[in-house]
């Protein structure tokens, strides 16, 4: 008969030996745009997934915020060869990277192509990809057709995929919204009427972080809107919601779509991302970037109403208690 003692030995080692398959069976999901607003939200959903082993990608490094549940690899897409190393032994990957915001569109362009190629050569096994809604129909914006392009690159390359189509943030890392509302005034661009889709980030992240994580092979090849159960809606509508949120009175005020119309060429002049900007909107004036969140509730379960994101949001502005 075993004493008591080696019995306890055993099991330990037993215990020991099941921890150590958990940890080599966990999924390790990369993500890209790791230091930027909406990443940083996907790696803190990604985090508290136990199943998950998370590695974050950064140019300059490990952040000084460094989260312990995190591990930090160095790769810029614009060095393919940092991307090999940066790939090594990933299952996952997840972007939601861009350059479009900064000036520039050499990420979002070539950046892609650069990461989709490491990612074939890395025999990736997912590659969540954050696109925009519409983006097919929008050729003359230039961040959105890099969505388009990019989404067709990883298409041709064979690896599975899952392109997350989202429509306009609600929130930003500069919340205007937010501001223009403590101050009691919304700006509206072109008109009050015109309706188009909205995501909060907080979501979005929830909707990538399970895209990575989705059990099986269903999910793959997906692509997937996301938006909010009672459809687009005008800044008429988004105003009136917040304003009776908030219980603040809100002025709005708009830029009509001459303007847009009238600046559009001599900013290209100048800035690019002035030019993007405004080709957006104008974009936006068609009326086609709408979510079809059929699939959002099949993979990522029932889409939250505008009143509850627009509450939730409140909340985390402070605009109400």
């Amino acid at each position: 008969m075993q004493s008591p003692h080696s019995s306890t030995a055993s099991d330990r080692k037993a215990l020991a030996e099941t921890e150590s398959l958990g940890a080599t069976a966990k999924k390790k999901v990369l993500v890209v745009g790791a230091t930027g607003f909406l990443g940083a939200k996907v790696l803190r959903k990604l985090a508290h997934d136990a199943s998950v082993a998370v590695v974050a990608m950064s140019r300059k490094g490990v952040p000084s915020n460094e989260s312990a549940d995190v591990e930090w690899v160095r790769g810029d897409m614009m060095d393919p060869g940092s991307l090999d190393r940066a790939l090594q032994g990933v299952d996952v990957i997840v972007s939601s990277a861009n350059s479009y915001m900064k000036g520039s569109l050499d990420t979002d362009f070539q950046g892609n192509r650069h990461l989709i190629e490491a990612a074939a050569r890395a025999n990736v096994g997912r590659f969540v990809f954050l696109s925009i809604v519409s983006c097919e129909a929008a050729s003359a914006v230039p961040h959105l057709h890099a969505k388009k392009v990019a989404e067709d690159l990883i298409q041709a390359s064979g690896i599975p995929y899952v392109f997350v189509r989202a429509p306009t943030f609600l929130d930003q890392s500069t919340d205007f919204i937010a501001k223009g509302a403590q101050a009691g005034r919304f700006l509206a661009m072109g008109d009050k009427t015109t309706r188009w889709s909205y995501v909060l980030t907080d979501d979005l992240a929830s909707y990538l972080a399970k895209a990575a994580t989705f059990p099986g092979s269903e999910i793959n090849n997906q692509t997937i809107d996301v938006g909010w159960r009672d459809g687009p809606k005008s800044q008429q509508e988004i105003a009136d919601l917040v304003s009776e949120i908030a219980r603040k009175s809100l002025k709005v005020r708009v830029v009509p779509w001459l303007v847009f119309r009238m600046l559009v060429r001599p900013v290209k002049l100048f800035s690019e991302l002035g030019y993007d900007l405004i080709q957006m909107f104008l974009f936006f004036k068609k009326g086609v970037y709408v979510s079809n969140i059929s699939k959002q509730e099949h993979f990522f379960g029932p889409a939250p109403t505008s009143r509850d994101a627009i509450t939730r949001w409140a909340k985390s502005q402070q605009l109400i208690s």
